[in-house]
């Protein structure tokens, strides 16, 4: 790994764990569970992401966070009658977010960072299986980064409720477009 990809994994973990003098009101943390659908740009596969989060705002509009998921895409081939793609994720992400619009009710933020997956793929297609269709399965891991437009609104007390659009994009392997809602609470 080169000496510039490993600093876009060494300064998000900085910011995660280091100690920071502002506070960012008086409930700094978010935990948020969400479910999206996702477009997987080879092969036209849809399928189903969930995702847990975790945020801490180390100002009022600055929050660094992990992002976790588990994402399952396939391609259903009707000549064939079979799926002829089949993927499975485990997704990691390390992110950082800039909050563009944030009041009592409503916030908006811009994000991205760095991340890395797991993917088990099973793939029947003629270019990348073999001529007599039989399978080829694929099991690796991949670096990458993502971006994220993010909305989320306050309900009840602590509770959040909200909208994702995500990209994931790695260094092999097909990327992921992510449309999803998500639930959490501050404290």
């Amino acid at each position: 790994m080169n000496r510039h990809l490993r600093l876009l994994y060494i300064i998000p973990l900085f910011l995660l764990f280091s100690a920071s003098a502002a506070q960012a009101g008086k409930d700094p943390n978010m935990v948020k569970a969400g479910v999206s659908y996702i477009w997987l740009s080879e092969y036209d596969s849809q399928g189903i992401m969930f995702s847990n989060s975790f945020s801490h705002h180390f100002s009022d509009r600055f929050a660094v966070g992990l992002n976790l998921g588990l994402a399952s895409g396939s391609r259903y081939d009707d000549v064939k009658e079979i799926y002829s793609i089949k993927n499975a994720f485990y997704m990691g992400n390390l992110e950082a977010s800039f909050d563009v619009m944030n009041n009592e009710s409503v916030a908006f933020r811009l994000g991205g960072g760095v991340g890395a997956r797991h993917r088990a793929e099973i793939n029947s297609n003629s270019e990348d299986g073999t001529v007599d269709g039989s399978v080829k399965h694929i099991k690796t891991s991949d670096v990458g980064f993502n971006g994220f437009i993010e909305n989320d609104f306050n309900i009840l007390r602590n509770g959040v409720a909200g909208g994702r659009v995500g990209y994931f994009y790695y260094k092999s392997g097909t990327s992921v477009l992510s449309i999803g809602l998500h639930l959490g609470f501050k404290f």
